[in-house]
């Protein structure tokens, strides 16, 4: 199992979750923490991917959150 951690700084703009689909499929990895992904709370499923995020309910989209 290839495991990994990235810290994203963003994933709040357009077009970031493909971006991010292209950069893990790179990366061949099985699980990988993402920090500040600067998401609400909620689990989304793209592609082959399952992103598992207890981002804040604030919808501020700061301090990593």
């Amino acid at each position: 199992m290839n495991t990994g951690t990235w810290n994203v700084r963003s994933l709040f703009w357009s077009g970031a979750l493909k971006v991010l689909h292209n950069e893990l499929l790179k990366l061949d990895s099985d699980v990988v923490a993402l920090q500040e992904t600067r998401l609400e709370s909620g689990i989304q499923k793209f592609d082959n991917f399952t992103l598992f995020n207890s981002g804040s309910e604030s919808k501020k989209h700061e301090f990593g959150c």
